[in-house]
């Protein structure tokens, strides 16, 4: 309980400075909301009246304290350039990123985990070696070339999978398998790496010594050993993967948040940003509020 509560306490301050950060480095762009809604042909007067109906009149420090009013009570504001509710529109992408990101992590975990697996216990084995080779490989392909190829030969080539949109199940598989491609190579060396660390551990030997069966071992004493780096490894992934995937969702045209992003920093929607810059930091927070709570039960000396 107590580390819940530490977590959260540091969580909400934070959360506020970045809204403090993300709100003045908007105002430091070029142009505003009312400068992206108006064309070329647009008066002083008229520019002047839609500055004050969106409050770009009134000082800064007071339009970011109703704007964290308005956060603190499920408000995000107006697009300003679809005239929508902000939570409504982050509300309606929400699902999909987090499916995609779910999807991913799930292959990348299935396959890099392992494929680690099977190195570590094969050490010093062709079946290590062609691992590693394979590994090696992926890490350095870029995502965006493997999306690509894969577009190439499932979509267009063979067929059997659609590229663009999220109307089916289908949909999704290019998009995560893209994904889950440059994660698993990660995944798959510090399965390895955590694994071989803890069979040449002391009282792994001791256990041997003993005569205990090496699946008995590797079950009750190198599992959850390895687990703590592997876990905490996967957490930054998904980390990483929320504030990267919009390069998924954007080729794809997949419909998450990424891409609404995106489309809201070229159309100089702040509010939107503003709203979904907010929303991955609260999901960036509660994806490694999870994952220090994994580590601790897999390792309770955390607690302390």
């Amino acid at each position: 309980m107590h580390l819940i509560l530490r977590r959260v306490v540091i969580a909400i301050p934070t959360l506020m400075l970045l809204s403090l950060v993300v709100f003045l480095l908007l105002e430091l762009a070029p142009g505003d909301a009312a400068s992206a809604l108006l064309d070329v042909s647009a008066t002083a007067e008229q520019e002047a009246e839609l500055r004050a109906e969106l409050g770009l009149d009134q000082h800064v420090l007071v339009r970011y304290l109703r704007y964290l009013n308005g956060v603190l009570q499920g408000d995000f504001g107006v697009s300003a350039r679809s005239g929508m509710s902000v939570a409504h529109e982050i509300g309606v992408r929400l699902p999909y990123t987090i499916t995609l990101i779910a999807a991913a992590m799930l292959i990348a975990t299935v396959f890099g985990i392992g494929l680690g697996f099977l190195s570590a216990v094969k050490h010093h084995s062709i079946w290590d070696t062609g691992i590693t080779a394979v590994v090696s490989l992926g890490m350095a392909l870029p995502t965006f070339w493997v999306a690509l190829i894969l577009v190439q030969i499932f979509a267009v080539e063979l067929g059997w999978l659609p590229v663009f949109g999220a109307d089916s199940p289908q949909h999704l598989i290019l998009p995560a398998f893209c994904t889950a491609f440059v994660l698993i190579p990660g995944i798959a060396r510090i399965t390895r790496v955590s694994l071989l660390e803890a069979f040449n551990a002391d009282f792994i030997l001791f256990a041997q010594a003993k005569g205990i069966h090496t699946r008995q071992i590797i079950t009750r004493h190198i599992s959850p050993i390895a687990a703590i780096s592997i876990v905490t490894y996967i957490g930054l992934q998904i980390v990483r993967l929320i504030t990267s995937v919009a390069v998924m969702e954007v080729i794809f045209n997949y419909p998450g948040l990424g891409g609404l992003a995106v489309s809201a920093a070229f159309d100089r929607d702040f509010m939107m940003l503003q709203g979904v810059t907010l929303t991955i930091a609260v999901l960036t927070f509660s994806v490694l509020f999870i994952v220090d709570l994994i580590v601790a039960y897999l390792d309770p000396r955390i607690k302390l």
